[in-house]
């Protein structure tokens, strides 16, 4: 075991906090997943030092509770699109608020470790969409309030800005999936965004690394390559997969993969702007008008250094291929008892 008996992750029952989870559990004696509903995640029971703590992070003094003992805090928590411009389920308050409640947290039990989940287009003064600018406020929270020089400033802080995280349970490949499934023509808004999908595994390895409980690998490596410091002494890790691409060539991967045969049509911006507007409307969303906005910006990271290994083609055939490729890559892995 390490030198951490306890972490606690927000938002762990999501898709990058069950892996990283599972990464975390052999180097820690007790990793706390704070959530309101635990018998919807009894799954994660698996893992006997893995436990489910009832808890509203948007409650301060029921956060600050809840995460007491800890050695270190992880916040994953965030929302692609809001409902309303106000509550629980608002950019604002999933981002800035909830990082609010956790600074406050922090600072009442001395908690010396903090992880931070951010994306790459953060900008509070500059960026283009909602989503974007309230994760620059909550960077913004945090080098005002953890950063070196203030009363909380003994918190060692890093900051992890990935692209497009990808794998077997995303909300990208298996959501345009689904959609090109349904559609023989595709609309596609934003066919020359740019972005950088990287590997869920080489993001939760790079958040092991930066606590010191992971062997070198080269998720590690490219995480003490890509750390700056900026002024307000917050560490920033950028995480980017091997390559950069379109979001048409995305698209027409997908479809590949899939085995079909689709018409992609790359829709002129007023068209891509008006379907934001309308999908915007229905339920769980597929696509807004602030998914639009944030597509204005290249999603790719500032150093080649930031890339991470794990390729698309390496893994996404696996949950999104073809009846007859995942058929033939289960033979291998018979093949090769795995």
């Amino acid at each position: 075991m390490s030198q951490f008996n306890k972490i606690t992750l927000l938002g762990g029952t999501g898709f990058v906090g069950t892996q990283l989870a599972v990464d975390l559990a052999p180097h820690c004696e007790n990793v706390t997943i704070l959530t309101r509903r635990t018998q919807r995640y009894r799954d994660l029971k698996v893992l006997s030092n893995v436990h489910l703590e009832q808890c509203n992070v948007h409650q301060p003094d029921e956060l600050a509770a809840a995460v007491a003992g800890s050695d270190a805090v992880v916040n994953l928590i965030g929302i692609l699109n809001q409902s309303g411009d106000d509550g629980e389920n608002s950019f604002n308050e999933a981002h800035v608020g909830v990082t609010e409640n956790v600074v406050n947290a922090i600072s009442q039990n001395g908690i010396s470790r903090y992880l931070h989940m951010s994306s790459l287009g953060a900008d509070a003064e500059n960026g283009k969409s909602e989503y974007q600018r309230s994760k620059g406020l909550a960077e913004q929270y945090l080098q005002k309030n953890l950063g070196s020089g203030n009363s909380t400033g003994n918190c060692d802080v890093t900051v992890f800005r990935p692209s497009v995280i990808f794998g077997e349970n995303d909300s990208f490949f298996n959501r345009f999936a689904g959609l090109v499934r349904a559609l023989p023509v595709f609309p596609l808004a934003c066919p020359d965004a740019r972005m950088s999908p990287v590997y869920v595994e080489d993001v939760t390895c790079a958040m092991t690394a930066a606590l010191g409980l992971q062997s070198a690998t080269s998720a590690g490596a490219a995480y003490k390559l890509c750390a700056t410091e900026e002024s307000g002494g917050i560490r920033i890790v950028e995480l980017c997969g091997p390559a950069d691409y379109s979001l048409r060539e995305l698209v027409e991967f997908t479809v590949e993969t899939m085995g079909l045969k689709r018409r992609i049509i790359d829709l002129p911006d007023w068209a891509a702007r008006a379907q934001g507007k309308v999908m915007g409307m229905l339920p769980a969303a597929p696509f807004s008008t602030d998914n639009y906005l944030s597509l204005q910006t290249d999603n790719v990271c500032s150093s080649e250094e930031c890339r991470q290994a794990t390729s698309i083609q390496s893994i996404v055939p696996r949950y999104i291929g073809s009846a007859s490729m995942r058929d033939e890559q289960q033979k291998y892995r018979r093949f090769a008892r795995r």
